[in-house]
């Protein structure tokens, strides 16, 4: 998986940069392929703020989040993501059920 951080007004340690590839990276286990992903961390006033997009072989999932630290807007917007797929990858598995179940 490549992942590629950015950031805006944000100084991103390598020991940072080192958790954030590493949380992104468990999404690789849930889509097809080899996705890449992008993640820009920008700072606002009091607040730090995560967008996490991800490019899989069917579709882009994205999700963004806000938090006191960068680790946790991080952590949180990879929950979000995490859900979209579970939920995208339920559904289609349940289409896929329904459409060879043979009619009585």
């Amino acid at each position: 998986m490549q992942v590629i951080i950015s950031r805006r007004g944000v100084v991103l340690t390598p020991d940072v940069k080192a958790l954030v590839e590493r949380k992104v990276s468990k999404l690789a286990r849930l889509l097809p392929r080899s996705p890449d992903a992008r993640v820009v961390c920008q700072a606002e006033k009091f607040r730090r703020i995560a967008r996490v997009t991800v490019r899989a072989k069917r579709r882009a999932y994205a999700s963004e989040a806000t938090a006191g630290d960068v680790l946790a807007a991080v952590d949180a917007a990879v929950d979000a993501l995490q859900r979209q797929v579970r939920k995208d990858k339920d559904r289609r598995r349940s289409a896929k059920s329904s459409a060879v179940r043979p009619v009585a």
